[in-house]
């Protein structure tokens, strides 16, 4: 009995002391988006976060984080927690018919609200990832978003 007890005293020691420093947990942080303007209180505006460039900006099916959030007067920051540390793009979308796409002209320019991380722009088109790309590597991740109209 008491051999067991010396046993499991051990085992409470190296699983709560030893072990962690050994494997590292995963690192996790917060994404502060602040919005700089929103034109008009007409539909959603829809966030997304991709940690690659697979579906980067228009395939929000692809984002590993995807939300869509409801225009209110005091809407102008956007909190997503629990992000592992790493290698990240943002593309917001100011859906002002909750279509869930970018609605553009004939010609092709943008009719709705949209913005990059890094407040990056493209040429005749969306910038690409590696252009909107930001390390997450603090707790917080502050970004502030100049939305296009």
């Amino acid at each position: 009995m008491k051999k067991s007890l010396i046993n499991l005293t051990h085992l409470f020691f190296l699983f709560t002391f030893l072990l962690p420093g050994i494997y590292p947990q995963e690192k996790n942080g917060t994404i502060i988006i602040e919005l700089d303007k929103i034109e008009n209180q007409k539909g959603s505006i829809q966030v997304s976060l991709y940690n690659n460039e697979d579906g980067f900006p228009d395939d929000y099916k692809k984002a590993l984080f995807y939300k869509t959030y409801p225009i209110t007067p005091e809407l102008n920051k956007i909190t997503i927690e629990n992000i592992p540390y790493g290698t990240y793009a943002l593309a917001i979308l100011h859906d002002e018919n909750d279509n869930f796409k970018l609605d553009t002209n004939f010609l092709g320019i943008p009719k709705e609200g949209y913005g990059f991380s890094n407040n990056v722009k493209g040429m005749f088109g969306p910038p690409s990832f590696n252009k909107a790309k930001f390390e997450m590597n603090e707790k917080e991740s502050y970004h502030l978003m100049k939305l296009n109209y």
